[in-house]
């Protein structure tokens, strides 16, 4: 065999392998006859390709193919059964939905055996989605539970009837409340008469308030051009009073500039001869000016300060030197004394 034979054998082999692969891991074996059915639904929620297909709670099978019917508005499933499984006429195939957030599965309800009249493969069989609820509780228990609830909710109404029927005598929150709102509404029925008693008695001053108003607005309606004549009197003195305190405050403002401006010409001239005299010190001109400039003079004021030092120093601790003594025997006499 030549090579290209060995490699194209090799892809056939590789290829075979991988569908049947994937026809394991979804469910199904190749190795393995089965029967296919068809079933058509308005609503496949969950159901996806390799859903299981159980009965009894088994798994026979899984779902092969989701095909929509754009036609009919259903989506058929292809079911993938074992060989064993061959289905008898009226059996269903229904959508059953675990858990709330869990995936749906495909449940078989067989009425029995075939007999002889199995249905062939490929045939189309009934179902439908049992939803949430028709998944969890069957249609009989579902009957015995909503009779249960029925009940108790008889019972209830019974008791609360009774309670809210016996006026005065039962211990209840419940009928003591009714009774408190009673109470209520009865006093709120007493109050709405007395309104009504004293609106009937202040009918009438109420008309003649009302009356007395619609005078004074006549009056001031009649007076609107009198009002109005003042208020533009009024604007035109406001205008005139703005307008004589914006006179000051500007004449106020100038006298600040020149003041301003003069004390602004007297500190240039102040500035200039303190230039002028930096000028001359850094020029070493004048006395501060030859201080700063000579080394030498500094130096000896320096010296001068120092002997200065020496005499304060030697005057604070032997003063008697400096006062005229008659025997210079006792001055040398004090200078030995420690």
């Amino acid at each position: 065999m030549s090579k290209e034979i060995k490699i194209a054998v090799l892809v056939i082999l590789t290829l075979g392998a991988s569908i049947w692969g994937y026809k394991y891991i979804i469910g199904k074996n190749l190795l393995k006859k089965s029967n296919v059915y068809f079933v058509d639904y308005d609503n496949v929620n969950r159901v996806n390709i390799s859903t299981p297909v159980k009965y009894l709670g088994y798994q026979v099978g899984f779902v092969a193919a989701v095909t929509p019917q754009l036609a009919s508005g259903t989506i058929r499933l292809t079911l993938d059964l074992d060989k064993t499984m061959a289905l008898p006429r009226g059996s269903r195939a229904d959508i059953l939905t675990e858990t709330f957030m869990g995936s749906a599965s495909i449940i078989l309800t067989i009425p029995g055996g075939c007999n002889g009249d199995c249905l062939p493969s490929g045939t189309l069989i009934g179902g439908k989605n049992l939803g949430i609820l028709g998944s969890m509780v069957d249609k009989d228990d579902l009957k015995t539970y909503v009779s249960i609830l029925q009940e108790g909710i008889s019972v209830l109404v019974d008791s609360l009837g009774k309670q809210m029927a016996t006026e005065g005598t039962s211990d209840s929150k419940m009928a003591q409340a009714i009774d408190n709102l009673t109470l209520t509404i009865d006093h709120l029925e007493g109050l709405t008469g007395q309104l009504q008693g004293v609106m009937a008695s202040s009918g009438k001053n109420i008309s003649r308030s009302i009356e007395s108003l619609a005078g004074i607005l006549d009056n001031v309606e009649a007076s609107n051009a009198e009002i109005s004549s003042m208020l533009r009197d009024l604007s035109v003195i406001t205008r005139q009073v703005k307008d004589a305190d914006a006179q000051k405050t500007i004449e106020s403002l100038q006298a600040s500039l020149a003041g301003l401006q003069a004390t602004l010409r007297v500190a240039d001239t102040t500035f200039t001869g303190v230039n002028m005299v930096l000028t001359d010190i850094q020029a070493g001109k004048g006395s501060l000016g030859k201080l700063v400039k000579d080394d030498a003079l500094a130096e000896n004021l320096g010296a001068l300060s120092r002997h200065i030092d020496t005499l304060v120093v030697d005057l604070q601790e032997r003063p008697y030197r400096y006062i005229p003594l008659k025997s210079r025997r006792k001055t040398e006499k004090r200078d030995r004394e420690p």
